[in-house]
């Protein structure tokens, strides 16, 4: 069975890179999205108190959806910064457990060359009204209600 990784892989065309140039650490100031599985690894690793309920409003801006897209992501700081973003670098990277946003991301991505149904942050909202990931979803909210 394939995972939502996998899945996001094959439908953006990006693979996990790591990239610690000026541009990418720019991008770690804003909490990357995550899938429900990378939430669930989060709140099993004791993170779920950085956690909250996010909308997901791209899709309206964007003219492709009618309603936000509702899921659990990291929360950002009132300082503006991702929970998660220390000494300019993802605490989470060497953990293994950055979210698939920020695992695919890389400076590349312009807005020159932006294709909405390729995007990174709509394949992995898309993750959270997929039916395939309705028990995943129904676990995080069980752990983030209890």
């Amino acid at each position: 069975m394939e995972t939502s990784l996998q899945r996001i892989m094959r439908k953006t065309g990006r693979k996990p890179i790591e990239c610690k140039c000026q541009k990418c650490k720019q991008q770690c100031k804003t909490p990357c999205l995550g899938t429900p599985e990378d939430i669930l690894r989060l709140i099993k690793a004791g993170y779920k108190e950085r956690l909250a309920i996010t909308h997901w409003w791209v899709g309206i801006a964007r003219g492709k959806l009618d309603f936000p897209v509702i899921m659990i992501q990291a929360r950002q700081e009132e300082n503006g910064y991702c929970t998660f973003f220390r000494d300019g670098l993802c605490e989470l990277h060497d953990l293994g457990l950055k979210p698939t946003e920020g695992r695919l991301s890389h400076h590349s991505i312009t807005k020159e060359n932006f294709k909405f149904g390729k995007s990174l942050s709509w394949n992995v909202a898309k993750e959270w009204m997929d039916m395939r990931n309705g028990e995943i979803v129904e676990e995080i909210i069980r752990h983030m209600t209890s």
